[in-house]
C-alpha cells in the first residue's frame, strides 16, 4: 500500500502532514476538546482557530482517487508483464522448432553422405565388373575385334555388346556358345542408362543442396565442406550436357548402323563362295585392320588429351605466377616434367606399333586407355583448382572451340583447318607465355604499396606537428621580445620559409604517391621507386632538419632584445620544446631506419622471388621442345588419318565383299533385329523420360526444403530479436520494481515519523485551546476581584495571547498548506517513478528525506 509522506525544503524546520490511513478511517486528528462559550469580547471570539477537519477530509479523499490511479496503473504493468511472459513462451517454442528443422537438416546430410558413399561403392563395383566382362569375354576373334573397335573412354556406358556386334554376327552366323545373348545385352544396357541416370540425379541433387548451403551462409558457418563454386556447378552442368549428348549420338550410331547394314542386304548378289583359305585370309586382314582402326582412334584421343593439357599447363603457369608465386612453381615444374614423359612414352609407343603393327595390341590398348583415365584424373584435379579464376573459364571455353574445330577437321580431313588450328595454338602459347613473363605477384606489389603508404603518411603527420609545434614556440619568442625595424619583413621571410617548407614536404607526399601508383607495372619500376622515394625521404628530412635547427638559433640570437625575467621564462619554454622537437626528430630518423630496413627487406623479397622463378632462356626451351613434339604428334596423327581413311575404305569393300560372298543374314533377319533395336530404343528413350521427370521432382522438393529452410531461419531471427527486447523489458520492469519497493520502505518509514509530528501537533492545538479557556476563565475575576488596578496591564495580556494564538492558527494554515502542496509534488513524481521516469530532483528529495529520518532515529 503506497502512503504519502511530506518533504519540505531545508528552510523549513518542523513539517507537517496528516497520515493516509487516518484520513481512509474519515477520523481525523482530534484537536482538543469544544471550547465552551466564551465570556470574553466578540474580538476574542473572532480571534478563535476554526477546526481542521473538513480540510482533512478533503485531502484524504484526493488521496484515495489519487491511490487508485496508481493501483490502476501497477495492475496494468502486471497484465503488460504477464502478457511479455506468454510471447517470451511462444519464442522459446519457435526457436525449438528451428532447432529441430536443424536437426532434421543433419540427418538430410547424413542421408547425402551416405548416399554418395553408396553411389562410390557401386562405381568400383560397375569398375571391377566391366575389368571382369573385359578378361572373360567372348572367345571368338570375329566377336573380340569389333569391341576393341569402339573401345574407347566412356563408349562402353553407352553402348551395349548387342549394338557393338551386330557387323560381327553379320559376318560370322555361326557364333561361339561363349557370346553374350540379346537378351542379355539389353538387360546390360538398360543397366548402364540407368545408371548412368541414377549418378546424374545425385550429381545434380548434390549440387542443389550444396547451393543451398552456400546461400545459408549466416546459419551454417562451419559446413565449409558443403560450400561450391559456381565454377564446380557449371562444370557438373556441362558434364550433365556432354552424357545426354553422347547418349545421343549412341541412338544415332544404333540407328546408322541399322541402315548401312539394310543397304548392303539389299545389294546383294549371289556369287561363288571363294576357298577357305582365302576367307581365312580375309578375316585376318579385317581383323589387323579394326586392330589398326582401334589404335589410331586411341592415339587421336591421347593426342587430343595432349592438347588439353598443354592449354592448361600453361594456365597453371600463369594462375601460380599471379596467386602462389613462391608455393606452387615447384608442382608447376613437376607437371611440366610428368606430361613430358609421358608424351616420350607414348611417341615410343606409337613408333613401336609403327614397327610392329600386329603384335600385343590389346594390351598396349588397354594400357592406353589406363593411361588416358590417368590423364582425365589429373586434369580433373586441375580443374578443380582452377576453377575459381575468370581466366579458367576463358580458356576452357577456348579450349573447347580448339576441340571442336578439331574434331571438325578430323572429320572432314582438312589439312588447311588443321595447320590454322595449330597455328592459333601456337600463338596462344605465345601470348600466355609473354602475360606470364610479364605478370608480377600483385600481393607484393600490394603490400609494398600499403607498407610505404602508411609510412609516408606517419612521417609526414609527425612532420606537420613537429613543425607546428616549433612555430609556435618562435611566435611565443617573438611575442615577448620588442619588435625590431624591419620586423614586417622578418615575419615576411619567416612565413615564405614556412610555406616553402610545407609545399616542399606536401610536394615530396604528392611525388611520392603518384610514384606509387603504378608500382603495379613492374619489378624493375617498383625498385627503381623505391630507391627514388627513399632518397627523397633522406633529403626531405635533411633539409627539415636544417631549417629547424637555423630557425632556432636565429631566434636564440634575439635574445638580447628581451628583458631577462622574460628571458628566462620565454628560454626554459623554448628549452623544452627543443627537447621534444629533438625527440621528435630522433622518432622521425628511427622511422626513417625502420623504413629503410623495410625496403631493403621488400628488395631481398623481390630479388628472391625473381631466383625463384624460371628463367625466359629454360622457359624457351622447353616450350620449343613442347612445340616440336606437338608437331610431331600433329604429323603423326595425320599420317594416323591417312592410313585410318585408306583402312575405312578397305574395310567397307572388305565388308561388302564378305557379306556377297558369305550370305549368311537374310533381308527378314536383319529388319528384325533392326525392328528389335527400335523397340529398345523407344524403351529406353521412355525410361529416360521418366527419369528425368523424377530428377524435377526431386528438384522442387530440395527448393522447397531450400525455402522452409530460410523462412524457419528468419523467423528464428525475428524470434531472436523479440526475445532479446523482451529480456530487456523484463530487467527495466524488475529495475522499476526493485526501486518502487524501496520507495514503498522509505514511504512506511516516514509515515511513523509523520504521526509523530501529527502527535505533537494536536498537543499543540490542545495546549492553544487551553490557553483560551485559561484566558477566558481569568478574564471576569480579574474584573470583579481588582477593580482599583489599572486596567493596562490585562488588556496588554490579552493582546499578546491573542496575538499567539492568531499566530499558531497562521502557522497552521501555512503547514496545512504546504503539506497539500508537497503531497501534490510528491504524488506526481510517485506516478512517474512507477512509469519509468524519475527527475534528479526528486532523487535529491528522496536522499533528504532519508537523511532527515536518520537524524530523527539518532536523536
Amino acid at each position: 500500500m503506497p502512503c504519502t509522506i511530506a518533504s519540505l525544503p531545508a528552510t523549513d524546520a518542523f513539517p507537517s502532514c496528516y497520515s493516509l490511513e487516518e484520513g481512509m478511517q474519515g477520523a481525523p486528528p482530534s484537536p482538543g476538546p469544544p471550547p465552551p462559550e466564551p465570556t470574553q469580547s466578540p474580538a476574542a471570539e473572532t480571534s478563535a482557530p476554526p477546526s481542521p477537519a473538513p480540510r482533512t477530509q478533503h485531502s484524504s479523499a484526493d488521496n484515495l482517487v489519487e491511490d487508485e490511479e496508481v493501483f490502476e496503473e501497477i495492475r496494468r504493468l502486471r497484465l503488460e508483464r504477464g502478457r511479455l511472459l506468454q510471447k517470451i513462451k511462444a519464442l522459446e517454442q519457435q526457436q525449438n522448432s528451428a532447432a529441430a528443422a536443424l536437426e532434421e537438416l543433419s540427418s538430410l546430410r547424413e542421408r547425402l553422405r551416405d548416399a554418395e558413399a553408396e553411389r562410390d561403392h557401386l562405381q568400383m563395383a560397375l569398375e571391377e565388373l566391366r575389368g571382369a566382362q573385359l578378361s572373360g569375354g567372348c572367345d571368338s576373334e570375329d566377336t573380340d575385334d569389333p569391341d576393341e573397335m569402339l573401345d574407347f573412354p566412356g563408349a562402353e556406358r553407352l553402348l551395349s555388346k548387342r549394338s557393338r556386334c551386330t557387323e560381327a554376327e553379320a559376318s560370322s552366323a555361326q557364333a561361339e556358345p561363349g557370346c553374350p545373348a540379346p537378351s542379355d545385352s539389353l538387360e546390360q544396357l538398360c543397366a548402364q542408362v540407368e545408371e548412368l541416370t541414377a549418378q546424374n540425379a545425385d550429381l545434380l541433387l548434390k549440387v542443389q543442396m550444396l547451393e543451398m548451403f552456400e546461400k545459408d551462409d549466416t546459419d551454417i558457418q562451419s559446413s565449409g565442406p558443403d560450400f561450391v563454386p559456381v565454377a564446380q556447378y557449371d562444370s557438373l552442368r556441362r558434364e550433365f550436357e556432354e552424357l545426354q549428348e553422347k547418349y545421343s549420338r549412341a541412338q544415332a550410331a544404333a540407328e546408322g548402323s541399322s541402315i548401312a547394314e539394310e543397304e548392303t542386304g539389299s545389294e546383294e548378289k549371289p556369287e561363288e563362295e571363294a576357298p577357305g583359305t582365302e576367307g581365312q585370309d580375309k578375316e585376318e586382314k579385317v581383323k589387323s585392320l579394326e586392330e589398326q582402326l582401334a589404335h589410331a582412334q586411341a592415339e587421336l584421343e591421347e593426342l587430343r588429351e595432349q592438347v588439353r593439357l598443354g592449354v592448361y599447363s600453361v594456365e597453371a603457369a600463369e594462375l601460380t605466377t599471379g596467386i602462389h608465386s613462391e608455393a606452387q612453381k615447384g608442382r608447376a615444374d613437376s607437371d611440366t616434367l610428368q606430361l613430358t614423359k609421358r608424351v616420350q612414352e607414348l611417341e615410343a609407343e606409337l613408333a613401336s606399333r609403327k614397327a610392329e603393327p600386329n603384335k600385343g595390341d590389346a594390351d598396349t590398348i588397354q594400357q592406353l586407355k589406363q593411361r588416358v583415365e590417368e590423364l582425365e584424373a589429373s586434369l580433373q584435379e586441375k580443374e578443380k583448382e582452377r576453377e575459381n579464376s575468370e581466366i579458367v573459364q576463358r580458356l576452357k571455353k577456348r579450349v573447347s572451340e580448339l576441340e571442336a574445330a578439331l574434331e571438325q577437321s578430323t572429320g572432314a580431313g582438312s589439312e588447311e583447318a588443321e595447320r590454322l588450328l595449330v597455328n592459333s595454338l601456337r600463338t596462344r602459347v605465345a601470348e600466355l607465355e609473354a602475360e606470364l613473363r610479364e605478370s608480377v605477384p600483385q600481393e607484393q606489389l600490394d603490400e609494398v604499396r600499403v607498407t610505404l603508404g602508411l609510412q609516408l603518411e606517419q612521417l609526414a603527420h609527425e612532420r606537420a606537428e613537429a613543425a607546428s609545434r616549433l612555430n609556435q614556440a618562435l611566435l611565443e619568442l617573438e611575442r615577448v621580445r620588442p619588435p625590431p625595424h624591419n620586423d614586417e619583413d622578418e615575419e615576411d621571410e619567416e612565413d615564405d620559409e614556412e610555406d616553402r617548407s610545407e609545399g616542399s614536404e606536401q610536394s615530396i607526399v604528392s611525388d611520392r604517391s603518384l610514384r606509387l601508383l603504378p608500382a603495379s607495372r613492374s619489378l624493375a619500376a617498383v625498385q627503381e621507386e623505391l630507391e627514388v622515394a627513399r632518397q627523397e625521404a633522406a633529403q626531405a628530412l635533411d633539409c627539415l632538419v636544417a631549417e629547424r635547427e637555423g630557425r632556432v638559433q636565429d631566434a636564440l640570437q634575439l635574445r638580447d632584445a628581451v628583458p631577462l625575467a622574460k628571458h628566462q621564462e620565454v628560454l626554459s619554454a623554448v628549452a623544452q620544446q627543443l627537447g621534444q622537437t629533438e625527440k621528435e626528430l630522433q622518432t622521425e630518423r628511427a622511422l626513417r631506419e625502420h623504413a629503410q630496413a623495410e625496403v631493403t627487406r621488400l628488395e631481398n623479397k623481390l630479388q628472391a622471388a625473381q631466383q625463384g622463378m624460371v628463367s625466359k632462356e629454360e622457359h624457351e626451351k622447353i616450350k620449343e621442345e613442347l612445340q616440336q613434339r606437338l608437331e610431331e604428334s600433329r604429323s603423326a596423327a595425320e599420317a594416323a588419318q591417312d592410313a585410318l581413311s585408306e583402312k575405312e575404305t578397305e574395310l567397307k569393300e572388305l565388308r561388302s565383299q564378305k557379306a556377297l560372298e558369305q550370305g549368311l543374314v537374310s533381308k527378314e533377319d536383319h529388319e528384325a533385329q533392326r525392328l528389335s533395336l527400335q523397340a529398345e530404343i523407344n524403351t529406353l528413350t521412355a525410361h529416360l523420360a521418366d527419369l528425368t521427370r523424377k530428377h524435377e521432382k526431386t528438384c522442387t522438393e530440395v527448393f522447397q526444403v531450400q525455402r522452409e529452410a530460410l523462412f524457419n531461419k528468419s523467423e528464428r531471427q525475428v524470434a531472436e530479436a523479440q526475445l532479446q527486447t523482451v529480456q530487456q523489458q523484463l530487467a527495466d520492469l524488475q529495475a522499476q520494481s526493485t526501486h518502487i519497493q524501496q520507495l514503498h520502505q522509505d514511504i512506511q518509514h516516514s509515515q511513523g515519523l509523520i504521526k509523530e509530528k501529527d502527535r505533537k501537533i494536536t498537543e499543540l492545538s490542545k495546549e492553544v485551546f487551553r490557553l483560551k479557556e485559561a484566558l477566558g476563565a481569568l478574564t471576569p475575576p480579574l474584573g470583579l476581584t481588582t477593580p482599583s488596578t489599572p486596567s493596562s496591564g490585562i488588556p496588554g495580556q490579552q493582546l499578546a495571547l491573542q496575538n499567539r494564538v492568531s499566530a499558531l492558527t497562521q502557522q497552521l494554515q501555512d503547514w496545512e498548506r504546504k503539506h497539500k502542496a508537497v503531497v501534490a509534488i510528491y504524488r506526481s513524481h510517485l506516478l512517474a517513478a512507477v512509469q519509468g521516469r524519475m527527475d534528479e530532483e526528486v532523487q535529491a528529495l528522496l536522499l533528504q528525506i532519508l537523511r532527515m529520518s536518520q537524524k530523527d532515529t539518532s536523536h
